[in-house]
C-alpha cells in the first residue's frame, strides 16, 4: 500500500499538474469582478502584505539576492549542459531539467496568484478622485502644462543646491518613505492596500542604471525597490510609483499616476516638487513644437538646469544592455495585456489634464 501511494504521481506529472494549477488562476484573473475582489482586494493582497511583512523587517533588498543568484545559476546551469552534451553523459541532463522545469512551473504560478490578476482591475482614476476628462485637447493640455510650469517656477527656488545645481533633500529615503505611505493612508480608500510598504534603497543601484531601471517591485519578495543612483528629484516620485505596484496597481501607466498625484497633491514642498518635474516634462512634451519652446522658455533657470543633468546622467549609461532590457521589458509588458508595452509608461497626460481640472475646480 506503501509503495502504491508513493508512486501515485511521476514527477512529470506533478509538473503538469503545477502548470495547469497557474494556467486555472490565470484563466480567473481574467474575468474583471474576479480579479478586482476575489485577487486584488482578497487573496492577492493578503498573500503579499505576508510576504511583504517578513522582508521588509530586513534593511536590504532580497531582489537584488535573488536576481544575483539567478544570473549565477544561469551561467552555472549553460556550463553544466555544455559539460554533459555527449551522447554518453545525457542522461544525466533530464533530473536536471525536470527540476527547471518544476521550478518554471512554481514560478508561473506564484506569479498568476501574486500579481498578474492585478493587470485586469478597474482603473486608478477614480480612486485617487479624478474627474473624467474625455479627451486631451491641445487647449487643455496647454493649459494643464502651463498651470504645472508655473507651480514649479515657484517652489524652484525652496531648495538648497549642490554645484551642479541639482536640488539637496532635505529628507532621507527613510523620511521620503513615511511621507509616501501616509499619502496613501489619507485616500481613505480600499482599493489600495492598507499595507505599509517600506520600500528598499538598492545597493547594486549602478548595475541598475545600465539597465535603464530606476525601480522595480518584485511581487515574489513583496519588495518596492528604488535605483538610488538617479537624480534626487526623482526619488519621490519613483517610490510612490513602485509603492503603487505594492499598494495593487500593476499597469505602469497608472502607476504613473498614482505617483503623480500624490506627490503633487502632497503638503510637503520635496514630494510637490518631484511630481511637478515629471508632469511638467509629460506634457511640455506632448504639446506642438511652437507652444513646447514658449512653454519651455517660460521655466526657471533651476529648472531647465536640473532637466539638462538629468538627461546627460542617462545619457551615460545607454547602450546595447539598456536597449535589451527595454525588449525584454516591452515583451512583458505586453504579455500582460498593456498593449503599449513599455510606451505605457507615458501614457499619463489625461489624467495630468484630470489633476488640473480637479486642482482648479
Amino acid at each position: 500500500m506503501l509503495n502504491e501511494k508513493k508512486g501515485r504521481f511521476t514527477p512529470a506529472q506533478k509538473i503538469i499538474i503545477a502548470a495547469l494549477a497557474a494556467c486555472l488562476v490565470w484563466l480567473l484573473a481574467q474575468v474583471p469582478f474576479l480579479a478586482e475582489y476575489l485577487f486584488a482586494r482578497g487573496v492577492t493582497r493578503w498573500a503579499e502584505g505576508i510576504i511583504s511583512a517578513v522582508t521588509g523587517i530586513f534593511p536590504f533588498s532580497f531582489y537584488e539576492i535573488v536576481a544575483v543568484l539567478l544570473i549565477l545559476g544561469a551561467v552555472a546551469l549553460v556550463l553544466y549542459i555544455c559539460m554533459h552534451l555527449s551522447r554518453a553523459q545525457r542522461k544525466k541532463l533530464l533530473p536536471v531539467l525536470r527540476r527547471l522545469a518544476a521550478a518554471a512551473a512554481a514560478v508561473f504560478f506564484a506569479f498568476c496568484l501574486l500579481y498578474a490578476p492585478l493587470y485586469n482591475r478597474t482603473g486608478v482614476s477614480s480612486a485617487l478622485g479624478l474627474p473624467d476628462v474625455q479627451q486631451v485637447t491641445e487647449e487643455n493640455a496647454y493649459a494643464a502644462a502651463e498651470y504645472y510650469v508655473e507651480r514649479l517656477n515657484a517652489l524652484a527656488d525652496d531648495f538648497g543646491r549642490d554645484g551642479e545645481g541639482n536640488i539637496l533633500p532635505e529628507q532621507s529615503f527613510a523620511e521620503t518613505a513615511e511621507l509616501l505611505n501616509a499619502r496613501y493612508d489619507s485616500l481613505q480608500t480600499d482599493y489600495f492596500s492598507p499595507y505599509t510598504v517600506n520600500p528598499k534603497a538598492v545597493a547594486l543601484s549602478v548595475p541598475m542604471s545600465y539597465l535603464g531601471i530606476t525601480g522595480i517591485y518584485f511581487p515574489f519578495t513583496g519588495e518596492a525597490n528604488v535605483n538610488v543612483n538617479i537624480p534626487a528629484y526623482e526619488i519621490p516620485v519613483t517610490m510612490a510609483h513602485e509603492m503603487a505596484h505594492a499598494k495593487g496597481v500593476a499597469r505602469e501607466n497608472e502607476a504613473n499616476i498614482a505617483a503623480y498625484v500624490l506627490c503633487i497633491m502632497a503638503e510637503d514642498p520635496y514630494l510637490q516638487y518631484s511630481g511637478l518635474m515629471n508632469a511638467a516634462a509629460v506634457l511640455i512634451n506632448s504639446l506642438p513644437e511652437e507652444e513646447y519652446e514658449e512653454l519651455r522658455s517660460r521655466l526657471a533657470p533651476e529648472v531647465l538646469k536640473e532637466y539638462s543633468n538629468a538627461g546627460a546622467h542617462y545619457a551615460q549609461y545607454d547602450g546595447w544592455i539598456d536597449s535589451l532590457s527595454s525588449f525584454v521589458n516591452d515583451l512583458f509588458l505586453k504579455s500582460n495585456g498593456v498593449p503599449g508595452g513599455t510606451r505605457s509608461y507615458g501614457q499619463t497626460a489625461q489624467s495630468l489634464v484630470a489633476l488640473y481640472v480637479k486642482l482648479c475646480g
